[in-house]
């Protein structure tokens, strides 16, 4: 390592411009990466359950790749003003190239699609046949209009055939109620619909908090070094890995989607926090004056590569942790934010150290922020020296503490742990939720020979009854209700039809309308029972098919086979799959870190003291977090493991300096420290949490969450690093009394 680093230090050294020109070069040529950026917004890809697979193949196969999206509005009541209305924004849907199919309660009269024709048909008295319709059939009651008749809901089909459908969808979807702003109050809700929202949500959030990050983060760097030179450098420093790292990832074919987009914060994250400690540290060692500016470079070199080196090591396996994911985007995120970890280490030492060969900053140390801080490294020392036994109680009875409220964290990711309930998506889902049957569905199908047999249908009847009993299911649409709801029109009985023949007919019959193509596949092989619920929550969705497959037991004596899919069931599935290997991907990474400590001080104790010291910031963090009303969800659990690898840094410089200072006794070392590193730390640590803090402004709500968990790790970290860990040392490495010291350690500042 030693050879490598004097090797690497000539390069430096001697060929500075060569080096700042390929970095340089590198950085310019990077951005042709970024000409052609595509979106991917396809989650299924991280479906690994192999019957949830089949069960897909075998809905596609049959009903195509149906997801509806609902919308929604009040109306005066059915009359002829609302149904030409209800024609105009139908018409309008039905003309958008993504979308192949519109139920709305228009199928209940004669299809026209010229306007004049349609008013021509509308007479008084066919109008007053649909409200008396509308009054005692309840097929379309509580799904297309609501119970008092005040609200209609448009069923809309995706076409995914068409190029990029869901976004097309969504902006055409936003166009309409942007037109009908003021006039007519459009509730828009969907699996699909949300899926672009969200993503939206990423990119809008993306772009205007890191705009608002690099102002803040920028602003510090001028206060801490007041050099537009040295700033110039920083910001390139910070950009440069991150562009790095997306050119790459575009090159390799890859898209950016809901999981992927965050690297681009963390990757600048990282960039910053490793370029401001090197120029900080830089800085403070600037002070002693007998020293030439070029054993000063030296000496700095040798002294950060390794520690930065194992700080990023520590880093990437803090990310790498999430490389067994099941889902492939997060396994994207987790392979090129370490990538990103990696361009940001050899960025900073080629460019930073390499332009501090040929420019050396004009300001000097009082110049610095530094200077105006002098009293927190005192605060800090006293601290330690003076209070190491109520440092130690605050700290175990804090653990104590930190247990009770981390079993209360609850388990969920509904749709308000995403968006503000102000949203419109919010509102939609409580207006949905309110006027009709709900507003997530997902599909049951029910496969096997001769489904239109009357024995077979007296099944499917029962097993619907069933579904419709268990808690958190508002309704289940299904072909029985297209056969019950055809025989009490025109016979006067609720009754499922005596032959098979008579159930083909009506499957005809409703087939001319274009509904029962939603419910009945083309070959009568597979029926569909289409499940509305108001359940959000991902972990509330998920169990719901247990209890379908239990009541579906029965089906098996008819010779009926039965699987649970569709969009909702299964991006729950894949959540609760994330979660869980979250939780392990943690678990994973806290052993790997704690080893590599152990590894590089080939210390026990020290190690022990790293875990202490970093592990308990993140879980007084979520403890925390859980005192707030936080949920645990993938968008949450994620900050342990992005974390973990983040504030290790600190730690490490600390102990490397501890290690490695020549000074007598372990309270030397100490005070040592004290003196060397504390600005340092606590200057890339206020950084770090800057860059989390921001986006506790976010009306996102994830990006909400870890930003604020986020920004407890690193201040819990801070104290942690600066107070916690030198106590500890101190009660590990030397119990001898330190007040004497105090003062003769302040006169040497």
């Amino acid at each position: 390592m030693h050879k490598l680093s004097q090797f690497l230090y000539r390069l430096l050294a001697g060929h500075p411009g060569a080096v700042i020109s390929v970095i340089l070069a590198s950085f310019l040529m990077s951005f042709g990466a970024f000409s052609h950026i595509e979106i991917d917004e396809d989650f299924e890809s991280g479906i690994t359950d192999m019957e949830a697979v089949r069960t897909r193949e075998v809905y596609r196969r049959h009903f195509g790749h149906e997801q509806a999206i609902l919308l929604a509005f009040e109306i005066e009541g059915i009359n002829r003003e609302s149904l030409l209305e209800t024609w105009k924004i139908v018409d309008r849907v039905h003309r958008w190239p993504e979308v192949r199919q519109v139920l709305s309660i228009l199928d209940m009269l004669r299809p026209l699609r010229n306007l004049e024709d349609f008013a021509a048909y509308l007479k008084d008295f066919r109008i007053q046949n649909l409200l008396e319709l509308l009054k005692t059939d309840q097929l379309f009651r509580g799904y297309l209009v609501s119970e008092n008749l005040k609200s209609l809901q448009i069923l809309i089909v995706p076409d995914i055939k068409a190029p990029d459908y869901r976004h097309s969808l969504y902006n055409h979807l936003t166009e309409l109620q942007q037109d009908l702003k003021g006039v007519r109050k459009l509730h828009i809700f969907g699996f699909p619909y949300i899926q672009e929202r969200f993503f939206a949500f990423i990119i809008e959030n993306n772009r205007r908090f890191l705009v608002l990050g690099l102002i803040c983060c920028t602003l510090l760097a001028w206060f801490l070094f007041p050099d537009l030179v040295v700033l110039l450098l920083i910001i390139i420093a910070i950009a440069a890995p991150t562009s790095l790292t997306f050119a790459v990832y575009f090159m390799n074919g890859n898209k950016v989607n809901l999981f992927t987009s965050p690297i681009i914060p963390f990757a600048l994250i990282i960039s910053l926090n490793e370029i401001i400690y090197i120029v900080s540290f830089f800085v403070k060692e600037r002070k002693n004056e007998h020293q030439s500016y070029a054993y000063l470079h030296k000496k700095n070199f040798f002294r950060l590569i390794r520690p930065c080196l194992i700080n990023t090591i520590t880093t990437l396996i803090g990310f790498l942790s999430l490389s067994q994911n099941p889902s492939p985007s997060i396994r994207l995120f987790s392979l090129y934010t370490s990538l990103a970890c990696f361009f940001a280490y050899i960025v900073t030492f080629g460019l930073v150290f390499a332009f501090f060969r040929v420019y050396q900053p004009c300001f000097s140390l009082r110049e610095t922020g530094y200077e105006k801080f002098r009293w927190f490294r005192r605060l800090v020392r006293n601290i330690v020296f003076r209070h190491a036994k109520a440092v130690l109680l605050v700290t175990v009875v804090a653990a104590l503490l930190i247990l009770p409220a981390l079993s209360r964290f609850t388990t969920r990711n509904a749709l308000t742990d995403s968006f503000a309930a102000a949203d419109p998506l919010v509102e939609a889902h409580s207006f949905i939720s309110r006027e009709f049957c709900g507003p997530y569905h997902f599909q049951v199908m029910v496969s096997g020979p001769d489904l239109m047999n009357p024995e077979k249908l007296a099944a499917i009847a029962g097993f619907q009854r069933r579904i419709e009993k268990i808690s958190g299911i508002n309704r289940v649409f299904s072909v029985i209700d297209l056969m019950l709801a055809f025989n009490r029109q025109f016979t006067g009985e609720a009754v499922l039809p005596a032959t098979s023949g008579l159930a083909y007919g009506i499957i005809d019959f409703f087939a001319q309308r274009g509904i029962s193509d939603l419910l009945m596949s083309t070959d009568f092989s597979t029926t569909l029972l289409r499940v509305h619920t108001s359940f959000t929550d991902d972990f509330l969705i998920e169990p719901l098919r247990e209890q379908i497959m239990v009541v579906a037991s029965d089906l098996k004596a008819h010779g009926l086979e039965t699987g649970v899919t569709g969009d909702v069931y299964l991006n729950a599935m894949m959540q609760k799959n994330i979660l869980k290997n979250i939780t392990w991907s943690f678990a994973a990474a806290v052993i790997m870190i704690i080893a590599v400590f152990y590894l590089v001080f080939r210390s026990f104790s020290l190690a022990v003291i790293a875990l202490l010291v970093n592990f308990f910031p993140i879980l007084s963090a979520y403890a925390l977090a859980s005192f707030l009303g936080l949920p645990l969800n993938p968008s949450t659990a994620v900050v342990g493991c992005v974390m973990s690898g983040l504030i290790v840094d600190d730690t490490l410089h600390l102990l490397t300096f501890l290690q490695e200072n020549k000074q007598p006794t372990t309270i030397r070392k100490v005070l040592a420290a004290n003196r060397e590193l504390t600005m340092a730390v606590s200057s890339s640590s206020f950084l770090l949490m800057v860059g989390n803090a921001i986006f506790i402004l976010s009306s996102f709500k994830p990006f909400t969450y870890f930003g604020l968990i986020g920004t407890l790790v690193v201040l819990i970290g801070l104290a942690g690093d600066l107070i916690v860990l030198p106590v500890l040392v101190l009660a590990s490495g030397q119990k001898k009394r330190a007040a004497g010291l105090i003062e003769p350690a302040a006169r040497q500042e």
